[in-house]
Parts: C-alpha cells; sequence; structure tokens
C-alpha cells in the first residue's frame, strides 16, 4: 500500500480492515472496527532499529512482510545444536491474563523476522494487543540483556479469528520540506538548549524517550517562567502572558495548529482527532499538564526507577506504548506554541497567529 500522511509525522497509527459478508444474517457481520470479544490472533514483525523493511510511505500487512533481527535462529545464519533442521522457534509465556504461545519464524537469512500467537482472548484489538505484548516482552527483554541485541518491534497486527476482520499499526514517516526558514538567526543560548532537545525528540524512534525530551521541555518552559515572573515582581514590573487553552472545538484547530506548524498541510478529520482527544477540549495546557501529562510522566519514572532507587519488576508493561501514542502529538503541540509564547524573536517570528507568513 501507498498512504498519504495520516495524523501527525511520526506517530503510530493503525489500519483497520472490517469484512463485510454478502448473507445480511450472517452474525459475523456483527461488530465494528474495535473488535469484539473473542479470540485472536497477533503477530508482531521485528526491525532491525534504523533499517527500514520498505522504502518509506509504502506499508503491508504481516504476510507481506519476513521481519528482521539481529538474532539468529536457523539456518543459514545459525545451525541449532541437536536440531539442525530447526524451522521456528516457540514461547510460552503465563501472565495474569492466562497462558500464551507464540510461534518464532525465521527470514530467509535464518534470523528471527516475527512472532505469530495461538488464538486467545481478549475484548478487542487493542485488548490483545496490550496482552500479547504483555506475555512476550519479558521474553524479549531477556533476550535483549543476555545477548546485547536490539529486539524491536516494529509492526503488530491483531486478526479477530471469527470474522477475518484485522489491526494493523503502522508508523507515518516525517513530511519531505522545502527550505523555507528564516535565512539569518541570532539564538538565545536559552533557545538554543530546547532547540536541541527537540531535535533530539525527533531523532528518536522511541515513543518513551519522545515523551521524556517534550515534557523535559514543558518542564524546563515551566520553570523559566516562574523566574522570569519572580524577577518581574522583584523589579516592580508586571510580567503577563498570553492565555494558553486547547481550542474548544475540533473545527477551531486548523487555525491554532497552522499558527505553530509553519508548512501547510490539509488537517483532515483523522489527523485532527488523533491530536486532540475529546477530554482536554477547551481546557488550559495547565490542566491538561497537570492532570493527563504530569501523570503519565510519574508513570514513565516509576517504570525506570522506583523511590528506593530500585527497578520495578513491571518495566516492560508501563513502557507499553498505547497511552504514550495517545499523549505524543498533543504533547509536541503545546511544546510548539510554549516556545512561540516564550521566544517571539527565536521560533516562528515570521508566523503571525492566523498561520499567515509575515512579508
Amino acid at each position: 500500500m501507498q498512504l498519504g500522511l495520516m495524523g501527525l509525522p511520526a506517530q503510530q497509527q493503525h489500519i483497520i480492515t472490517v469484512n463485510q459478508f454478502r448473507d445480511p444474517t450472517d452474525t459475523r457481520n456483527v461488530g465494528g472496527p474495535q473488535g469484539v470479544l473473542g479470540k485472536y490472533k497477533v503477530t508482531l514483525i521485528l526491525g532491525r532499529p534504523g533499517f527500514n523493511l520498505l522504502p518509506e510511505g509504502q506499508y503491508s500487512f504481516v504476510s507481506g512482510l519476513r521481519g528482521d533481527s539481529h538474532l539468529a535462529i536457523t539456518k543459514p545464519a545459525f545451525t541449532p545444536p541437536g536440531n539442525p533442521d530447526a524451522d521456528q522457534i516457540r514461547i510460552r509465556g503465563t501472565t495474569e491474563d492466562g497462558n500464551f504461545e507464540f510461534l518464532g519464524l525465521p527470514n530467509d537469512r535464518g534470523f528471527l523476522g516475527k512472532f505469530e500467537s495461538e488464538p486467545f482472548d481478549a475484548t478487542g484489538f487493542h485488548d490483545a494487543e496490550r496482552k500479547a505484548h504483555r506475555a512476550l516482552a519479558s521474553s524479549l527483554s531477556n533476550w535483549s540483556a543476555h545477548l546485547d541485541i536490539p529486539l524491536y518491534v516494529i509492526q503488530v497486527e491483531s486478526v479477530e479469528v471469527r470474522t477475518g476482520n484485522t489491526q494493523t499499526s503502522i508508523l507515518t514517516p516525517h513530511l519531505e520540506v522545502p527550505f523555507a526558514v528564516t535565512p539569518t538567526a541570532n539564538l538565545q543560548p536559552e533557545f538554543r538548549g530546547y532547540a536541541s532537545l527537540y531535535r533530539e525528540a525527533l531523532n528518536s524512534n522511541s515513543p518513551v524517550y519522545q515523551f521524556l525530551c517534550l515534557f523535559k521541555m514543558i518542564e524546563g518552559m515551566l520553570k523559566r517562567r516562574a523566574r522570569l515572573g519572580l524577577e518581574a515582581r522583584k523589579a516592580g514590573k508586571t510580567l503577563t502572558r498570553p492565555h494558553e487553552n486547547i481550542p474548544a472545538r475540533i473545527d477551531e484547530a486548523i487555525p491554532w495548529l497552522n499558527a505553530i506548524f509553519p508548512i501547510r498541510r490539509d488537517w483532515d478529520r483523522m489527523a485532527l482527532t488523533s491530536i486532540f482527544p475529546n477530554e482536554v477540549l477547551g481546557k488550559s495546557f495547565k490542566h491538561v499538564i497537570d492532570k493527563d501529562l504530569y501523570p503519565l510522566r510519574v508513570d514513565v519514572a516509576h517504570a525506570i526507577s522506583s523511590q528506593s532507587g530500585e527497578l520495578t519488576l513491571t518495566v516492560d508493561e508501563l513502557l507499553h506504548t498505547q497511552n504514550l501514542n495517545k499523549w505524543l502529538p498533543l504533547t509536541k503541540c503545546i511544546v510548539r506554541r510554549m516556545l512561540k509564547n516564550d521566544f517571539p524573536e527565536d521560533f516562528l517570528s515570521y508566523l503571525r497567529e492566523d498561520g499567515t507568513i509575515v512579508s
């Protein structure tokens, strides 16, 4: 498949295929894009970090992908001792959700390329993806630590066994853009620090690291505002700032976005709804940061270490990226809006609030 941009660049999205059966009384027509209670099979495709399986902007269902990794499991890459003709590996996992079994299949070169689960019970596509990740992640982390290699899941596909309906994850590419920036700039040292952290976030393919970089920028700018406010009060001055709010309605979001993204694009309904969860429409930045983003930042911190400094036992579970992918697009937009407010001479100084360019 060759697809146009869906959502923000470098954002995880899903392609959902819902089969329609000719007989209107066929019970397989009952259900929808979220999936229903029943049996599911999940396939996880591996990739070598930094190397795409397909050209950028092209996508395939998992049946058309062999996957790749640095882990040799069969010939010709590796001959298993005592079982030279082995053509797969088998992994069993037990979690609070039950017992799970996966087949690990090699690519043509004998390197582990994908995992296919045996059918198991789930309430829908997202539940199936979450349960499969939970059952397999500990094994991947164990092998990665022992062998000092990355084991990177690049695509996940869930199939509802009864209907054949599928949900396939994809990662949208970055935009290709013209060299259209301010020709000369004398950037403040403070802004250079934030710009370098923003680039660090975009250079990473880890949603966890991206979120940590972006949230660190939010924390830094809030601290900077507090410092500047204190300095102004000591000097007998008043420091005012524009109100920072999420648009109250989706149809108000396009000019809001055009004021912080200089490259013109079509903000389709899918892009807008993936950036703005319904529960934050009309809310202030402070509300979203305190009620939604900060708790997620705490969860990530707890996944890395507890207050005692000892590692927790739930890193693989807490770092599962479904929730991170939900909030990453809005976090990026909040960062860009705050940068424009706090560094008006350094960031997007040529872009008016209605999205037009200062001539």
